[in-house]
């Protein structure tokens, strides 16, 4: 792109027109703001669409004159074009290998954060701390493998969330997990949970045995997890609006004040590994009638000051139903398509409900249950340090079962790995083959992320090398840096 300079009765190259449709002139529309620097008038051309790596022009012979069009993020081929003769050739891009679908807590993204932003008031905590060498690394091969497109870090609404509230700029941090997430994110728990209950419930009323397929595709909000991700993406959307923020807040003390009490009365039970399951899977159908209970009686009183008090500020979740409500609604329609009366729903469901062993077949609830009753036996043993929020279980137990390996906090590996010896075999998570990672794990992972890089074929690395250059897999040491210029330019 150039500057470039046009004449006052020109017409002007923002392209805005009169009501006739005839192109308004530059002395009467963007003049001033051009003279007084606060808007800048430049040329684009077709060949700012045209970059490195430059071969020679097969057509008119220019060297280094052959470069790649942009192409478009998920596109299946490319073009080369030249920057003289604009001679093109369209290059069809070999079949992907299926990428592994890795999932990466926010702690990871957290510290990746303050390791490359040089400001952050933990950078050199991180840099030189005793983890320091490996998030280096594992910068280092996330990058390689991303870029080499043998694996895909979804994002997920429980990044956003900790983002907003975790002292970490909104903005850096999008950035980071979409550059590894290439834009893919997966569904909400209460999602991905009602999808697996109301598919359980139906198989449970016709007496089926339940099977689950564990498609990522089925949890993306219908992206493909597996296409070509090069070239040009867009990224849109913002930081939760003020109210929202307040709301999260508001959600994380409560839930932060509820674990302390429920703390307490774990260290004060000793109850069996297998009991304590059960128990946790069955508060299902108790807590989705008390939120349930508690929306109605908050949303006729909000109807009521709405319709009352002039100054009455609405909250939204005072009308939105709640997850909780989705999931009934969800259970009434399959019990209707499977012939059910409405009169027998509240008993059917409610048997359904109370049926603790059918509801442990539920993935989400056997993951979940497992975690809550090791927790409860952590805090029996004598633990006092309570966990702040129940966010790692939330996102662990929705997206276990549909990723080939996970990088969670030591606390949620332990859980999932070390059980009672006498748990049974049906509560052992052995169905899953997710491969678990946390720090204690640290240079396993670094290894797995190297060695699915050596398993892609040929073809794939020589069509990158093609598209991106030799050097495609460096890291983007400057990507913060460069993003905190972004922001400046835009605010």
């Amino acid at each position: 792109m150039k500057k470039v300079k046009v004449g006052r009765n020109e017409p002007c190259p923002c392209g805005k027109t009169d009501e006739t449709g005839k192109s308004i002139k530059f002395k009467k529309c963007c003049w001033d703001l051009v003279r007084s620097g606060k808007k800048t008038v430049v040329s684009f051309t077709r060949n700012d669409l045209i970059s490195g790596p430059y071969k020679n022009c097969p057509s008119c012979k220019r060297p280094k004159a052959f470069g790649v069009f942009s192409p478009i993020s998920g596109s299946n081929s490319y073009t080369r074009e030249c920057t003289e003769c604009h001679h093109e050739e369209h290059i069809k891009l070999p079949k992907l290998k299926k990428k592994k679908v890795v999932y990466l807590d926010q702690f990871v993204i957290s510290n990746l954060i303050k390791l490359l932003d040089t400001s952050h008031p933990s950078h050199e905590r991180v840099k030189n701390g005793p983890f320091g060498q490996f998030w280096k690394d594992l910068f280092i091969a996330l990058e390689k493998a991303s870029k080499s497109q043998a694996l895909v870090c979804p994002d997920s609404f429980y990044h956003k969330d900790e983002s907003s509230t975790g002292g970490i700029d909104f903005y850096l941090a999008r950035r980071l997990y979409e550059h590894f997430s290439h834009g893919k994110t997966l569904y909400p728990s209460s999602v991905v949970e009602r999808f697996q209950i109301q598919h359980h419930f139906e198989d449970w009323l016709n007496e089926r045995k339940s099977t689950f397929t564990f498609n990522p595709q089925e949890i993306a909000f219908g992206q493909d997890l597996n296409e070509w991700e090069i070239g040009l993406r867009v990224s849109v959307g913002g930081p939760p609006r003020p109210d929202e923020l307040e709301n999260l807040k508001k959600v994380n003390a409560s839930t932060e004040q509820q674990l302390n009490e429920i703390w307490k009365r774990w260290q004060e039970e000793t109850v069996d590994f297998e009991a304590r399951a059960k128990e946790e899977v069955l508060g299902l159908g108790k807590g989705t009638m008390q939120v349930m209970q508690d929306f109605v009686k908050r949303r006729v009183v909000a109807m009521q000051r709405m319709a009352t008090d002039p100054s009455y500020k609405l909250d939204i979740d005072d009308i939105i139903p709640p997850p909780a409500s989705e999931l009934m609604e969800a259970l009434m329609r399959v019990a209707r398509v499977n012939g059910l009366s409405d009169e027998d729903l509240p008993e059917v469901i409610g048997r359904y409900l109370r049926d603790a062993e059918a509801l442990l077949e539920v993935p989400y609830l056997k993951i979940s249950s497992v975690m809550f009753a090791g927790l409860a036996r952590t805090a029996s043993l004598g633990e006092k340090k309570v966990p702040k929020s129940t966010v790692d279980v939330q996102f662990i137990s929705s997206y276990l079962p549909y990723c080939d390996a996970m990088f969670v906090d030591k606390q949620s590996a332990r859980l999932l790995r070390e059980l009672p010896k006498n748990t049974p075999k049906y509560l052992r998570l052995s169905e899953f083959d997710t491969k678990i990672f946390s720090l204690s794990e640290k240079e396993d992972f670094i290894k797995y992320l190297e060695d699915i890089v050596k398993e892609l074929p040929d073809e794939q690395m020589e069509a990158l090398q093609d598209v991106e250059g030799d050097k495609f897999t460096e890291p983007y040491w400057s990507i913060i840096e460069h993003e905190k210029i972004r922001k400046r330019t835009e605010d």
